[in-house]
Parts: C-alpha cells; sequence; structure tokens
C-alpha cells in the first residue's frame, strides 16, 4: 500500500531537453527562423493534446511573468522577445517551450509525487517530437543539448517538497549535503539562487548522462520517498518534544497574516510555511486544507495584480496582498 505523502510533496515535474539536427540554436537565430521553428513543433505536437501557443513577441510581459510565476515557461524565454514562444494546454500540465536555451524543452508538472504519471504524459509528446522533427543525436552520446549538462537524456525530474520539521530540527542541512554528493541538486522554489522560503525544496538530478530516462525518475523517486519518511518521522519528534514552540511559530504566523496593512512576497511566503505546518501538524484546521497551496499559487506579484486588476504601485501590491489573505485564512479556518 503506498504512503499518504499529499502533506509533503507538492508537485512532481519532469523536463525534457531537446534541439533540431543542423539548426542555430536559439542565441544565433534570427526572428524569421525562430517564428518557423514554433510552427514546426507546434504542428509536430499538435495531436498530442490540445495545446495554445504563446509567442514571446506578441504576448504582454506581464502575461509572460504570469506564465512564469506558474513554473510554465522561464524567465530565460521571456528575455528572448525575439524568436521564444511556448505550447501550453489547456490543464496548463503541459509545457513546451521553445526557443529557450534549448530549442525544445518540454515539461509535465502533476500535484503529489507524480513522477512515473508526469514521465509518461512528456514521454507522448516526445514520441512525436522524435517522430516528426530531426533532433539532434549521438548513438554514443545521446541527446545532444546547447549546454553539456543537459546532454545525454536530456531529462530533469524534480519534486518539490514541503519540510518543516526537518527544517527547525536542522536535519536538513546533512540531507542535502548528501543528496549533493548523490548527483542530486536542491533548489528553492523558484529554482537556482533562491531560498527555501516556505521550507519548500526543489530536488532534481544534476546528471542527465549515465542513466536511461526511466532510471532517473527510478533514483528520483527512491530519494524523495526516503525523505519523506524522515520528515514524517522528524514531524513526530518535534511535536513530542517541542509542541509549545512550533504551536507559537504558528499562531504567530496566523495572527500576522490576518491582521498586517502590509505583506510583501517574500513575507508571505515565510509566514504562509508556518501556517502550512500549522495544517500539517494539526494545530490548525482548515475547510479546505490545500488553501495555502492555492494561495501560493495566487498571491505571486503578477498573478496578485492580475486578480486585483488595478494594482499599479508596490504598496498597493502590498496592501491587497494583506487583504487577500486575511480573508481567505479567516474564511477557512475551522474554529
Amino acid at each position: 500500500m503506498q504512503k499518504d505523502y499529499s502533506s509533503i510533496v507538492v508537485s512532481s515535474r519532469v523536463r525534457l531537453s531537446r534541439c533540431l539536427q543542423n539548426v542555430p540554436f536559439p542565441s544565433r537565430m534570427n526572428a524569421a527562423d525562430g517564428a518557423k521553428i514554433i510552427g514546426k513543433v507546434y504542428n509536430a505536437i499538435k495531436d498530442a493534446d490540445e495545446f495554445t501557443v504563446y509567442k514571446m513577441s506578441e504576448i504582454s510581459k506581464n502575461d509572460a511573468y504570469i506564465l512564469q510565476e506558474k513554473h510554465l515557461i522561464s524567465r530565460d524565454l521571456i528575455e528572448n522577445r525575439e524568436s521564444g514562444g511556448a505550447c501550453i494546454n489547456q490543464t496548463e500540465t503541459l509545457s513546451v517551450m521553445i526557443n529557450e536555451e534549448d530549442h525544445i524543452r518540454e515539461q509535465c508538472m502533476l500535484a503529489g509525487l507524480n513522477l512515473d504519471a508526469a514521465y509518461k504524459l512528456i514521454n507522448k509528446v516526445d514520441d512525436q517530437i522524435c517522430k516528426k522533427l530531426e533532433i539532434a543525436y549521438s548513438n554514443g552520446l545521446g541527446f545532444l543539448t546547447s549546454c553539456i549538462t543537459n546532454v545525454g537524456t536530456g531529462l530533469r525530474g524534480s519534486v518539490m517538497l514541503f519540510l518543516p520539521a526537518l527544517t527547525l530540527s536542522g536535519k536538513i542541512t546533512g540531507i542535502i549535503e548528501h543528496l549533493k554528493k548523490n548527483g542530486m541538486a536542491v533548489r528553492g522554489a523558484y529554482g537556482e539562487a533562491t531560498d527555501y522560503l516556505g521550507y519548500l525544496y526543489q530536488i532534481s538530478n544534476e546528471r542527465t548522462l549515465g542513466k536511461t530516462e526511466a532510471e532517473y525518475i527510478s533514483l528520483i523517486t527512491s530519494l524523495v520517498t526516503q525523505i519523506c519518511d524522515l520528515e514524517v518521522d522528524a514531524r513526530k519528534e518535534i511535536l513530542l518534544n517541542r509542541e509549545s514552540e512550533v504551536k507559537d511559530i504558528v499562531y504567530r504566523a496566523f495572527g500576522v497574516l490576518t491582521n498586517c496593512y502590509l505583506l510583501s512576497c517574500e513575507e508571505f511566503m515565510r509566514l504562509i510555511g508556518e501556517i502550512k505546518m500549522g495544517i500539517a501538524l494539526n494545530i490548525v484546521r482548515m475547510k479546505d486544507n490545500y488553501i495555502v497551496d492555492k494561495l501560493l499559487a495566487t498571491c505571486t506579484p503578477y498573478n496578485l495584480c492580475n486578480l486585483a486588476g488595478n494594482i499599479t504601485t508596490t504598496e498597493e501590491e502590498q496592501k491587497y496582498r494583506a487583504v487577500y489573505v486575511r480573508k481567505v485564512l479567516l474564511s477557512n479556518r475551522i474554529k
């Protein structure tokens, strides 16, 4: 019987990097060539799902940043206004970035510990791409990409984990060191050079060469399962030995988030992680146990501005975030 890690694993993502044969890398191509590639990729995948095409040259920067905050495209793609594009399906689980660092970067993102399912879905898209387009490939090395760190499978599997107990206990430091020694990368919620705000850790394979795609998926899943079991044990331990301290952290966070006048995105990320911990440890009870994840998706700067509709300054953004978060938390709490 599979264990329930729903309060620990936030999401799973599988990304595949591919480059076209005998075509200049995106950094060296012009707008006309970029547009042709967007068309070719869409035609290759259009039968795999219902995709919408987004051209960076045609959508507003605000709309592009909303897609980035949803983890559907990257900042590097946004900066390629001339020839960058993306094909995104209706459920926003499948995204194919075009002319980012590589010609094609396919990804599937699903809730929970679902790397196997994500791989199967994106592999169907990849099969169409490899069947209909000439992809750069070496029998000795595998897929050839613009960056040597992606050569081989071109696969990056990543899992977003919520690890408050391992963080508070200090055990997370040793775990991160162990993961890095075993070829894994550990980042914050928004990728490289981001802090572990809200107790969120993104774990992925650093190497793409030497194993098959299925072997990398199996390895990451195994390591993540071990970490989840350690988090479960750490939660029991922290409730047994530091219950009052943890309750104080949670209640203070709830007090600030339901009474503050201004709320920056960084402070929100930090404090909402404490509320998420409180829900996981049954210290606070909510009508919707996934309300924190919904707030995390909504309260990023561009998504929040899109929701409010008339925000023009940082102060207005922080005021609106404070009001919105207070309303959602108070209406969902079970006293």
